[in-house]
Formats: C-alpha cells, structure tokens, sequence
C-alpha cells in the first residue's frame, strides 16, 4: 500500500491547474438566484405532470367495444 502511494507521488506533484476555466470575457454572465429557482421549480412541475400523466395513461383500465343492438 505505501509502495503504491509513493509511486504515486511524483505524478501528484507534477499535476497543474487544469486550464478548462477561461474566465474574463469568455465567461458566460451567471444568471439570477431567482431565475434560477423558478426554472427548477418550472421544469420540475412539468416533470410532475408529464408523471401523472403517464401514470394514469398506464393504469386506465381498458376499452370494452361497445354493443350494438341487433
């Protein structure tokens, strides 16, 4: 186990910050605390319906046809 931890030490200390954030001008604005809630609690709504929707799609019980009189 330390034999492993120490052949993995050089490589911890050659690791560099990672460059995937560009920041300044290229960063994208972040969006309003507010705005963000209402567009979770929005598409979670949805995701509720479309639920509900499903879910009553699935357990209706079935058509019968219906009789024609003779």
């Amino acid at each position: 186990m330390i034999a492993r931890l120490l052949g993995a030490l050089p490589l911890l200390l050659l690791a560099g910050p990672a460059s995937a954030d560009h920041g300044g001008p290229l960063a994208s604005a972040p969006m309003s605390p507010l705005t963000v809630a209402l567009l979770a609690g929005g598409l979670a709504f949805v995701t509720v319906l479309l639920l509900v929707v499903i879910v009553r799609l699935l357990t209706r019980p079935a058509r019968r046809p219906a009789h024609k009189p003779e």
